[in-house]
């Protein structure tokens, strides 16, 4: 044979031995890739089934985070007290919010981590059938380079929709149903990740007192007065509070602040009697002042013996024509605090001790003024007119009205918290040091003795003295903002 046809035939030899090596290794790396595919096949749905119970794992643990914390104390005890499952459970989460929210946040750290880890490779394992029809390794590399993003957008989505935003939206609109149906799962899990729950919360507390910070409590208050007047001006637009029910509300927050010289009736005010009156003066002066209830003085405003009462006076007329009236033995003790006295603190002891009048006194143990129940209750419910006005008497006027040319008329003993609630304009605190009422702090501008058409600019308004009684400012007009 000749040389030249020895080689082609050793080289087809070896071409065919090449050939049949080539088709024993597809044979068997096609049986190996069908063996590996019924595998990822368990993979894929096992990596699934994972990342859904991961997503339901976050969502649980934010539905209970907020949950048990817009849930109402009264409202879970109530359900406790009838029996309903859960109740007792979810009272105590809500009784130690601090662990709980600790063991809250624990859990939603371990779900959204695990869903990262175990999501790219199980989406990953989907994408690599598509690509089964060429090379192994670049069936790989394509799967997991596309999963990169794929991926990411369909477990942020999964887990901001379903692990979030909807167990959410539920906690907030059922938070004590919600709390009802977590409350024992969570009590478990607690329990179980206790101390690394309580490790990694005293850590976080211990960062904050090396910044100068106190940790929050869950005793504490939740919103303060500003945020509560924002909710309570929300839902008086959403429609869930009446106007009137909004105004006593946002009134109630400023209550403890009001003091009794804020609202009592200055002593120049005061209709008093003498308690060596006669029988005719009495008559007159309880007819004059039409109030059921009258400072009896001993001398001078600063002594005042008692209250007497109308009625007394009313049982002694009973007794006949010539009844006389003594008022020594008619007065009734009256009730003196001082002027610095917060009208909450006062509203409780007129209630204790039953009396609905009480003498405000000043620094000198002399009188200041007078306050009654009805002055307690106006910065709250507002202002009542005079209850003694008779047919043919003219009608007192209201302590504000607004004009029919813009400006606003006012009476000179309007309070100031009332005038910063109906101008809607807050004044320095200053101004509340050196006056209670409008009328007050204009004399204080002016620092002088007041007269007709003065004018003053208090708050950005023009404030314009319309009447006086006798040294007193009894009218004022608001004319103008300033510009």
């Amino acid at each position: 044979m000749a040389p030249g046809s020895l080689r082609r035939v050793v080289s087809a030899s070896i071409f065919q031995g090449q050939s049949h090596a080539r088709d024993a290794w597809r044979r068997s790396r096609t049986r190996m890739v069908r063996g590996r595919k019924g595998l990822m096949d368990i993979e894929t749905l096992a990596g699934l089934v994972a990342v859904i119970a991961l997503v339901l794992a976050n969502g649980f643990f934010v539905a209970t985070e907020f949950a048990i914390v817009a849930a109402r104390h009264s409202r879970l005890e109530q359900l406790r007290n009838e029996g309903v499952p859960g109740a007792g459970a979810a009272l105590k989460i809500v009784d130690h919010l601090d662990q709980y929210i600790a063991a809250c946040q624990f859990g939603i750290t371990l779900a959204s981590l695990a869903l990262g880890w175990v999501g790219e490779p199980a989406i990953a394992h989907i994408f690599l059938g598509f690509f089964s029809g060429i090379d192994d390794a670049t069936a790989i590399v394509s799967a997991h380079t596309l999963a990169g993003g794929i991926s990411f957008a369909l477990i942020t989505s999964m887990h901001i929709v379903l692990g979030e935003l909807a167990p959410k939206g539920v906690a907030l609109q059922r938070p004590e149903v919600t709390a009802l149906w977590v409350s024992r799962p969570m009590t478990i899990f607690t329990v179980v990740f206790r101390w690394p729950v309580v490790v990694l919360n005293g850590i976080g507390n211990g960062m904050l007192r090396l910044a100068g910070l106190n940790p929050a409590s869950g005793h504490e208050m939740v919103h303060s007065v500003e945020e509560l007047r924002l909710l309570v001006t929300g839902s008086q637009r959403a429609g869930v509070v009446e106007a009137s029910e909004a105004r006593i509300v946002a009134r109630a927050f400023s209550f403890a602040d009001i003091t009794a010289n804020m609202v009592m009736t200055p002593r120049t005010e005061i209709d008093s009697i003498p308690i060596e009156a006669s029988r005719a003066e009495v008559i007159q002066a309880v007819i004059r002042s039409g109030h059921r209830r009258i400072p009896v003085r001993d001398g001078s405003i600063d002594r005042v013996a008692g209250i007497l009462h109308a009625h007394d006076v009313l049982s002694v007329l009973a007794n006949g024509p010539d009844a006389p009236i003594d008022l020594r033995s008619l007065v009734r003790p009256v009730l003196a605090v001082p002027g610095s006295k917060g009208i909450d603190d006062l509203l409780d002891e007129m209630r204790g001790s039953r009396q609905q009048v009480a003498i405000v006194l000043d620094e000198h143990g002399g009188t200041a003024g007078l306050v009654t129940l009805t002055d307690l209750l106006e910065p709250l419910v507002g202002h009542f007119l005079e209850e003694a006005v008779r047919p043919g008497d003219a009608p007192e006027p209201p302590p504000l009205a607004r004009q029919d040319d813009g400006s606003i008329l006012i009476d000179g003993l309007l309070r100031l918290p009332e005038w910063e609630e109906a101008i809607g304009t807050r004044l320095p605190a200053g101004d509340h040091e050196i006056a209670d009422t409008i009328g007050g702090l204009i004399m204080a501008r002016l620092e002088r003795m007041p007269a007709v058409l003065d004018r003053v600019e208090i708050g950005g308004l023009l404030h314009e003295v319309v009447a006086l009684d006798g040294r007193r400012i009894d009218r004022v007009r608001i004319l103008k903002r300033q510009a």
